[in-house]
């Protein structure tokens, strides 16, 4: 069975549609990169895919069941979201808001269950982030804190994970940690991750599948089959060369 169906999806904001008429399926064990340039739609789609932006036209579907028929409690273990921007209004440790991705498995109890710490602790080493377990969020640097709410996504442990931009305000090193881990986790056959992305050569190393969004056009598919020149000139308005495997704008 499919992990998620958009069938006939559109998008908009506000009075402008950013995507119609997307027809996607996505399979556990596939990554997806989405790119395209600003303002293209990439957020608002994982926000839709989400349940959190209602379509413009079409359907969501979600292990077959249509996502807004789909329990609270259903949804938080089938989906997860991390955004690419975290607010915190208040002061909490490191492992107290990774430990809110495991709501969906305790709805009900008063304490974190032992499992939950440990998927906690499992979460934040691969993040490598166990160091700053008892940190204050608030005092963590953006790449810090991004890594965090990557964290909280992995505890959470759904079967499809929606990412705003992860690499977002990490060093090259992380950059690479981050697109590796989530190769990773697809390899088991667990999950199916979609991701918007704004480095090309990026997505193409570590990603299976992209689709590109153009401006009332999109491309779909492997990496090989669809990143091409042709395809990141139409989507981004700017020459490409390909030169020793790596895309090139000019």
């Amino acid at each position: 069975m499919r992990l998620l169906h958009a069938d006939n999806l559109s998008v908009a904001l506000g009075k402008r549609v950013l995507i119609d008429a997307l027809q996607w399926h996505v399979q556990r064990g596939e990554f997806w990169c989405v790119l395209g340039k600003n303002g293209v739609g990439k957020s608002s789609l994982l926000y839709t895919l989400a349940g959190l932006l209602p379509p413009h036209g079409g359907r969501v579907l979600l292990g077959g069941e249509e996502i807004g028929q789909c329990s609270l409690a259903t949804l938080a273990r089938r989906r997860g979201l991390m955004l690419q921007h975290q607010a915190d209004a208040f002061s909490h440790s490191v492992l107290d808001t990774v430990l809110v991705g495991r709501t969906p498995y305790r709805l009900g109890a008063t304490w974190d269950a032992r499992e939950d710490v440990d998927a906690a602790h499992t979460a934040l080493v691969r993040v490598g982030l166990m160091d700053k377990m008892g940190a204050d969020i608030t005092q963590l640097s953006g790449g810090e804190r991004q890594r965090v709410a990557l964290a909280a996504l992995l505890a959470q442990e759904p079967d499809l994970m929606l990412m705003d931009e992860p690499t977002a305000h990490q060093d090259v090193a992380q950059q690479m940690a981050i697109m590796r881990l989530s190769r990773e986790l697809v390899a088991s056959h667990q999950h199916a991750i979609i991701a918007s992305c704004h480095d090309i050569n990026l997505a193409a190393r570590f990603a299976t599948h992209l689709l590109i969004l153009g401006v009332g056009v999109h491309w779909m598919g492997r990496c090989d089959a669809v990143l091409t020149p042709h395809t990141l000139e139409s989507a981004f308005g700017c020459r490409f060369n390909q030169l020793d495997g790596v895309f090139v704008a000019s």
